[in-house]
């Protein structure tokens, strides 16, 4: 599968690269800066991902797209929404249609803040409401689109297992860059996740299913 990494140079992008690679895929990183990208074994397009006509750009002969893309704790620029507007437009003129979205537990519907957690979703109003501005727009369009709610993130190395959190969330654990990685490659590869938001994250019971294989 040919796929475009937005926010390939952050963290979790980088290790969506990283895995999406030894899974087979075709990977094309977009970045603002490409010196960012220390690989030679990945494509490179370079813009801003506000700007429809860069996303379009970069997402001919594309199969797929998976956003790591985030705003810190700054909502105010409204990143997500401008960026998720602007991707649905270059998504719709190249009719790739197969999308796969990072997103945090703040934002997923499910999430009820108890005790100290309504103190974090105070501090993180700006970025889940430029994150819900967001959703809203992708929720509307007719894209084949899936959303990973993760919980608080780690640097940890790659548990190998992950959980899919069902019902209400009020325990507020966390997982890794790479689990979560691991996460939004194998949601990918699942009709079973479009249309639908999925929470995750860390567990030592639940094996991670396995990433997709590059199509034949």
């Amino acid at each position: 599968m040919k796929i475009l990494v937005l926010g390939a140079s952050g963290k979790t992008g980088r290790e969506v690269v990283r895995q999406a690679l030894i899974a087979g895929h075709e990977v094309t990183a977009f970045v603002r800066d490409p010196m960012k990208i220390d690989r030679g074994d990945v494509a490179v397009a370079v813009g801003d991902a506000r700007n429809a006509d860069d996303l379009e750009e970069a997402l001919r002969d594309q199969d797929a797209v998976i956003s790591t893309l985030g705003s810190g704790l700054d909502g105010k620029q409204a990143l997500i929404e401008d960026s998720t507007r602007a991707l649905l437009e270059a998504m719709r003129v190249t009719r790739v249609r197969r999308l796969v979205m990072l997103s945090t537990f703040a934002a997923s519907p499910t999430f009820k803040a108890t005790g100290i957690m309504k103190l974090a979703r105070i501090v993180m109003k700006g970025i889940v409401a430029d994150k819900a501005a967001g959703e809203r727009l992708l929720k509307r369009s007719d894209l084949d689109w899936t959303i990973i709610y993760a919980t608080r993130l780690t640097e940890a190395s790659a548990s190998g297992s992950y959980r899919i959190v069902e019902g209400p969330l009020t325990d507020i654990g966390s997982i890794s860059r790479a689990d979560v990685a691991s996460a939004l490659l194998s949601a990918l590869g699942t009709l079973d996740s479009v249309h639908h938001g999925i929470v995750v994250t860390s567990s030592e019971r639940v094996a991670a299913p396995p990433l997709p294989t590059r199509r034949r």
